[in-house]
């Protein structure tokens, strides 16, 4: 299925995050244009990916401002600022894209500051805003512990707010990170009932 879609020109540069911590980067006008009902270019092959590599997120820099948002495994978020991935040459290929200290569990592109939630598997929400995170200029940073998690759970996913299923959002708010997050209730999780209407 589609995984993320823009509005964009041909012009564009393009960058697509793999699992391996690396990035490539390319213009649009590289790939043909094509019928919606065409799969299209395969990215490993055409980007040159190294085996077994794939792609987990694609950034339209444009003029590299805002930054990136990576959230860890571990509970921490790194907020990367876009123009840490200018180069002055045609480089298509950057290794060390993002910290390999834990495994990737989300990447967000902001341009603004927003409220996030972020979701453990014990299962906790936890809302923060992301004003809390100071921007780097190194695209490697570990990041700050957003978090606190017990032993065995791990930050399972990050959205923002507004495409939650959290009514009660005062519950599960913060001013300060790291926190744990409250435990999420039933009627907070996406897993409502549908009720059918004669």
């Amino acid at each position: 299925g589609l995984r993320q879609s823009f509005e964009t020109t041909s012009r564009a540069e393009v960058m697509f995050f793999t699992d391996k911590c690396q990035v490539y980067k390319t213009r649009l006008s590289e790939f043909e244009d094509s019928k919606a009902s065409v799969l299209g270019d395969y990215l490993p092959a055409k980007l040159g990916m190294d085996p077994g590599e794939s792609v987990v997120f694609m950034v339209l820099p444009g003029d590299y401002s805002g930054g990136l948002l990576f959230f860890f495994e571990n509970g921490k978020a790194a907020r990367v600022e876009i123009k840490a991935y200018q180069t002055s040459s045609n480089r298509r290929k950057l290794t060390g894209a993002y910290s390999d200290k834990s495994p990737l569990k989300a990447i967000l592109r902001v341009d603004g500051d927003l409220e996030l939630a972020a979701y453990s598997t014990e299962p906790r929400c936890l809302i923060f805003h992301t004003a809390l995170l100071a921007p780097k200029t190194t695209r490697s940073t570990q990041g700050v512990a957003v978090m606190t998690l017990k032993p065995k759970y791990q930050l399972e996913s990050v959205l923002p707010v507004e495409e939650t299923a959290i009514s009660n959002k005062s519950r599960y708010r913060v001013r300060a990170v790291p926190a744990a997050g409250a435990l999420l209730r039933q009627e907070d999780t996406e897993e409502t009932q549908l009720t059918l209407e004669e």
